[in-house]
């Protein structure tokens, strides 16, 4: 089961990029990815994004069975905020 969360984006693309690589590279995860589109895998939960205008739409693709999905999508969020 996937799941899509669409965040509105303020900053440019490159910033959020940075700040994710570092947060994900931080807790351990895997995340590769530019401007455009990426991805990200690391402690059960894979997933991709990609910047649509002021949207970045994240798609988590995988993820514990045992995390509601309100804990990964705060988690995912922190990593583009």
């Amino acid at each position: 089961m996937s799941k899509k969360i669409e965040i509105k984006v303020a900053s440019e693309p490159q910033t959020l990029v940075a700040k994710a690589h570092n947060a994900a590279r931080a807790k351990g995860m895997e995340f590769s990815g530019d401007e455009n589109a990426g991805r990200f895998s690391g402690n059960g939960v894979d997933g991709v994004y990609e910047f649509q205008g002021d949207l970045l739409a994240i798609t988590i693709t995988k993820k514990p069975f045992v995390l509601p999905w309100a804990v990964i999508e705060t988690s995912v969020k922190s990593f583009f905020a």
